[in-house]
């Protein structure tokens, strides 16, 4: 492709998104789903870009999407929500990462000619869902504030655990041990420290703030400090994302230092609302390319691998109606978010790019886990996309899913009920629009 048909290209993508949304409104096909089948088209189907078109470039793409995305929520969470939300969001993660590891581990294991450790390593890399493509689908979806923040939560968990555990494994199939003590110690220190370098930098840039704006054009500062706390972190050998969106939230909450004691000591400022105005129109753009870049670099293998890849992404989406029932409670949300967090289980870049790296170093069994990898990923956000399809049209999916997720009769009357509520107000918002 010329340069010139490139750039209509992209212009026309981005025409097409705001197309999607609007086709989202009518037919509910989220636009995650579309951008991915182009990508899909015009990558390995009918090779018009090629990963290799990109090179390093589309891995630091993908991690400056990433970055804005968890950074544009972390400044949109309050900290009520937060302790809200914590608690359920930990517990969920832990369960469906533990369990999706599991399923994938014993389906690699069983079906193919991987080792046990290599069966692990892609088992851990798969267990989590993608932070890239669960919050432009939840924005999209508009869950409440509470189901929103908690599959948020989940999804940058689950990334955390998806890497440090799945580099910690790759260590240990290069040398042939596993150390159990360096992974969890890797692990906590990933968590704890990097959160405490984005709170801090969140208090520091918010005290800055004030100045930052008297110079001219400033707006991307805000973004290029971000993108500083991110590099850091990451130099230093903890977890990039964590920082960044602890960042976001800390900016996102320096208000309450308003409301305190503290407010002449540490004279806190938020963003204004043209600044997250600037951040959400970043994502969207940012969004719509990354996801076309993920159909891209999809690879097809061998049928049965995808056959396998199917049966390990049915089997993680059965288990999550379980983990909902037993953690969220379902008196505080609404079937509709219920529903989508019971199939909110997509994968992103991140296995598979850790998919890629066994073939990429010469071990055993790299080739099979790259297929797996890549059919999983694909599978996963497709799979994921067409529930949400169905659910919103099919009485028998929806019936099915409220026995599996309610667990009693009165749960489902109060569920129903708020429902019926958030029907009227929204009803009553559209004819003031009109009006």
């Amino acid at each position: 492709m010329t340069t010139s048909l490139v750039i209509i290209f992209l212009g026309l993508l981005i025409f097409g998104a705001h197309f999607f949304n609007a086709l989202f409104d009518r037919t509910k096909i989220p636009n995650v789903l579309l951008l991915l089948l182009i990508g899909v088209v015009i990558g390995p189907v009918l090779g018009f870009v090629r990963p290799e078109h990109f090179g390093e470039v589309g891995v630091i793409f993908s991690t400056l999407t990433l970055i804005i995305l968890l950074f544009e929520s972390g400044i949109n969470l309050r900290l009520q929500q937060l302790a809200q939300s914590i608690g359920s969001a930990f517990l969920l993660a832990a369960f469906n990462f533990l369990a999706s590891a599991v399923i994938a581990t014993l389906v690699a294991h069983s079906f193919t000619s991987l080792s046990l450790i290599s069966a692990t390593f892609f088992g851990i890399i798969v267990a989590g869902t993608s932070s890239a493509v669960v919050i432009p689908m939840i924005n999209q979806l508009k869950m409440n504030q509470r189901g929103a923040t908690i599959l948020l939560l989940e999804s940058a968990l689950t990334d955390v655990l998806c890497l440090v555990i799945g580099l910690a494994l790759l260590s240990s199939m290069k040398k042939g041990i596993v150390e159990p003590n360096v992974i969890i110690s890797t692990i906590f220190s990933s968590f704890i420290i990097a959160m405490l370098f984005g709170i801090a930098g969140g208090i520091v840039w918010s005290l800055l703030l004030e100045k930052i704006r008297q110079i001219r054009n400033s707006t991307f500062m805000n973004l290029a400090f971000v993108f500083i706390v991110y590099g850091v972190t990451e130099v230093l050998g903890f977890n990039g994302g964590i920082a960044t969106l602890s960042f976001g939230i800390a900016l996102g909450n320096a208000f309450l230092f308003q409301k305190t004691f503290l407010r002449k000591i540490i004279p806190a400022k938020e963003l204004l609302p043209t600044e997250k105005s600037f951040f959400a129109e970043l994502v969207f753009i940012l969004s719509t390319y990354f996801f076309v870049y993920v159909g891209v670099c999809i690879q097809f293998g061998n049928p049965l691998i995808y056959l396998l890849g199917l049966l390990i992404v049915a089997a993680i989406i059965a288990i999550r109606p379980l983990s909902i029932k037993v953690f969220i409670k379902s008196k505080e949300m609404t079937f509709k978010d219920l529903s989508i967090m019971a199939v909110m289980a997509p994968k992103g870049l991140v296995p598979a790019i850790l998919a890629s790296i066994p073939l990429q170093l010469g071990l055993a069994g790299g080739q099979t886990i790259q297929d797996l990898g890549f059919s999983v990923v694909l599978l996963s956000i497709v799979g994921c996309a067409i529930l949400v399809i169905v659910l919103s049209r099919d009485a028998t999916s929806v019936g099915l899913l409220k026995s599996l997720l309610l667990l009693k009769s009165s749960d489902q009357e109060e569920i129903e009920e708020e429902e019926f509520i958030e029907e009227i107000e929204e009803a009553v918002k559209k004819a003031e629009e009109h009006q």
